[in-house]
């Protein structure tokens, strides 16, 4: 699972994810998009047929509003947010789906929350210190009851 991914489903490496089916996924009529702000500096043309076009023909990708996703073309990668989707919160972006890109782009620092962009992934050789603190930190504070049990 990408970074990407981890960001849009607010889970981070060595969580346990469960996957089931969702068969109820409808075709979206309509999605709007838009980009980070700070992915298309300096970028000239139409995003939507260089970018945009081409990630989402006749893939069948599903889309929930507000996730993130990126999109690479012509040697550059550009980070989009889908602001909408009809039918909500998420569909399948279909041949037959319309996709908005006009509006002014999204401004990272609007889009996150900088604590939230480091993590454990981030920091690397430190495996048996990264480990300690996740048992006196982190762990008490997403698994509570465990310690409360114990008596802790």
């Amino acid at each position: 699972m990408n970074k990407v991914v981890r960001n849009n489903l607010r889970v981070r490496g060595g969580d346990v994810v469960s996957i089931s089916a969702c068969p109820d996924v409808k075709y979206g009529t309509r999605i709007h998009v838009l980009p980070i702000d700070d992915t298309i500096e300096g970028l000239t043309g139409n995003l939507f047929e260089v970018f945009l076009k081409p990630h989402f023909l006749e893939a069948y990708r599903p889309v929930r509003k507000g996730d993130l996703f990126v999109v690479r073309g012509n040697m550059r990668a550009v980070e989009f947010k889908v602001v909408e989707t009809d039918p909500a919160p998420y569909c399948i972006v279909a041949p037959d789906t319309v996709i908005h890109c006009e509006g002014d782009p999204i401004k990272r620092e609007e889009e996150e929350d900088k604590l939230s962009e480091i993590g454990y992934d981030d920091i690397g050789g430190c495996r048996k210190q990264l480990a300690q603190i996740k048992e006196m930190v982190e762990l008490p504070l997403r698994h509570p009851q465990l310690f409360k049990l114990l008596g802790v």
